[in-house]
């Protein structure tokens, strides 16, 4: 098991991530198709993306017990960042993440099975969500705010 920890933290606000980050193990995709080139461009030979707004691959429809014909479909859909990934020996996963939060719980896993810990900066009860919003807003957090619904 591998315990990773951050080596430097980044103002998006502030700073281009793909001007500043190279050689990165791992990337986990929330934006999608306008930023899978750059978070492409940031992964070491042999890293891995892992996409949550991308498109199913099909190695996502292999890994979900999906027809023959849907792995057919799905390699197709996803063979643009396939050919992306396997242009620099990377690896593309997608994960279908669920309103329901079925799929957050298997984002959770990954970071547990990892030891990824994310950095959090407070937690605020429901009842302060104006001002963590305001928190928010002024730039002033250390890590992620968090708004706990009880």
């Amino acid at each position: 098991m591998h315990c990773w920890e951050a080596d430097k933290f980044i103002d998006y606000k502030k700073e281009d991530y793909s001007k500043v980050l190279s050689d990165v193990d791992y990337v986990l995709d929330t934006l999608g198709d306008r930023e899978l080139m750059r978070e492409f461009a940031i992964l070491k030979k042999g890293g891995s993306l892992v996409s949550l707004r991308g498109l199913p691959n099909g190695e996502f429809a292999a890994r979900s017990g999906m027809s023959f014909i849907k792995r057919i479909m799905f390699k197709v859909a996803g063979g643009k960042y396939d050919k992306m990934a396997t242009a620099k020996g990377q690896k593309y996963f997608f994960i279908f993440v669920h309103e329901d939060g079925e799929g957050l719980e298997k984002i959770s896993n990954i970071f547990k099975d990892t030891h990824i810990e994310a950095s959090v900066d407070e937690v605020y009860d429901l009842g302060d969500v104006n001002r963590a919003l305001k928190k928010v807003a002024s730039g002033g957090s250390k890590g992620k705010t968090i708004l706990k619904i009880s």
